[in-house]
């Protein structure tokens, strides 16, 4: 459903108040609702938020994210089987996403149909029993999936760095669990779990759409199940320990090459600049003509790709650099980036390479939002970390007024090589490699299933 303000988003300095009239805040009871006026198609998105996501899990890690992925499997009057039957007659999307720190449903389809879909969509929310039999369903399925991992070297190597990077802070657990915390999610522990997001937890409504949209209120406040005067927001105070960055190697049978992903924890207040880090992270390795594409592939054909990223949530942040490359060149490959990093952290870029790479993500930004669904989860993602929606329409002239020098410090301090975690996930053959490299830890990849 690619739709809106496409033409206006082309030309958003000149445009931005054109767009900026079209969003709408209003207040059903006390939820909080943001409507994107677009009545050029027949067509709506909703996005319902809750302030709370997989922290609110305790031991049994995965809980949230499997309540939500589990509330169209049956109800005590509908089975799973007339639910979808139901969803599919009206053409209807829906989904459930859980990240640390908020979760989301969402729900799109045709405007005519909105009434009775939203009726169906609210009577899960407060009617869901999440039957045993589906439940085991899903858990075999996600733990096969987990286990399978093995076999999809990149996605395990990612996980590792992630669970690696974020030790120390709460938010190292992955939100979808771990095998031996899915396995002790049980039906009742789900009611119990929809029950605390339906009463307690603070909720906030998007809408794209024509007028009529709006007309779900009434269902919304009546028919879901909801608290609408719930006030819990999940806050996250914690104190990070900065740890000394290590080689980290994660072993697998049968792998052919190495696997490489670099980076670190950034703590609040190393994140804010999120458009200065994304111009970082597409300079060093946002495409063919970035830094670290150039020196790895095109110039000594270590790898065939390389990407970096720095960015952040609410309460944390992650800088990423990831690549692979053969055995045999592992060595060769992190003392490239080794240089690179210190080299353009030493301030050894040019205000043209940096122009360059203004004008590519200037050119590709409007594209990123031409379907409303993904104007409205940028909306709700300001307004969950706290940022007004200026930052959205000033994004040209924040990239505009960030210089080369700029650009070289954010990477000193969100790359020290000295203080990055580096993890290899390969055969066990690469240690005595990585060794001449550093002090290397050793992990079985079993551990992050």
């Amino acid at each position: 459903m690619k739709k809106i303000f496409l033409s206006l988003l082309l030309t958003i300095s000149i445009q931005a108040n054109d767009i900026a009239d079209k969003i709408h805040k209003m207040m059903w009871d006390d939820i909080e609702v943001t409507w994107l006026e677009d009545d050029r198609f027949p067509t709506y998105d909703v996005i319902f938020y809750f302030a709370d996501g997989s922290l609110s899990d305790g031991s049994r890690k995965g809980e949230t994210n499997t309540m939500f992925n589990l509330l169209e499997t049956g109800t005590n009057r509908f089975s799973l089987k007339e639910i979808a039957d139901n969803l599919d007659f009206y053409g209807v999307s829906v989904g459930g996403k859980s990240v640390h720190e908020y979760s989301t449903y969402t729900v799109s389809g045709l405007s005519k149909d909105i009434i009775p879909t939203m009726k169906k969509v609210c009577h899960m929310f407060k009617d869901t029993i999440f039957p045993s039999k589906e439940l085991a369903k899903f858990k075999r399925s996600t733990i096969s999936s987990r286990k399978n991992m093995v076999n999809s070297h990149g996605k395990l190597a990612s996980m590792a760095f992630r669970e690696i990077s974020l030790g120390g802070s709460p938010f190292s657990n992955p939100v979808s669990g771990k095998i031996k915390t899915i396995s002790k999610i049980k039906s009742k522990h789900l009611r119990n779990k929809l029950r605390y997001f339906n009463q307690k937890v603070k909720k906030k409504v998007y809408i794209s759409g024509p007028k009529s949209a709006l007309n779900i209120k009434n269902i919304v406040l009546n028919e879901c199940g909801w608290n609408t005067n719930a006030k819990f927001e999940r806050e996250v105070t914690y104190k990070y320990k900065k740890k000394k960055a290590k080689i980290h190697l994660i072993t697998v049978p049968k792998a052919n090459q190495a696997q490489v992903v670099m980076g670190k924890f950034l703590a609040p207040g190393e994140f804010d600049e999120f458009e200065k880090l994304g111009l970082m992270g597409h300079y060093l390795g946002g495409g063919f003509t970035s830094v670290l594409m150039s020196e790895l592939r095109v110039k000594r054909g270590l790898t065939y790709s390389a990407y970096a990223y720095a960015g952040g949530q609410k309460n944390y942040g992650r800088a990423v650099i990831n690549t692979f490359t053969k055995v045999k060149s592992i060595e060769e490959l992190l003392n490239v980036t080794k240089n690179v990093l210190k080299e353009k952290g030493e301030g050894k870029i040019t205000q043209e390479e940096i122009k360059t790479v203004k004008m590519s993500l200037k050119g590709g930004f409007p594209f990123q939002f031409e379907s409303s669904s993904r104007f409205i989860k940028e909306l709700m993602f300001l307004d969950h970390v706290g940022h007004s929606y200026k930052r959205f329409f000033d994004y040209n002239k924040t990239l505009d007024s960030t210089s080369a020098a700029e650009v070289a410090k954010l990477i000193k301090q969100t790359f020290p090589w000295n203080g990055v975690d580096i993890v290899v996930l390969g055969q066990k053959n690469l240690l005595k490699r990585l060794k001449k490299l550093g002090p290397v830890k050793v992990h079985s990849y079993k551990k992050f299933l």
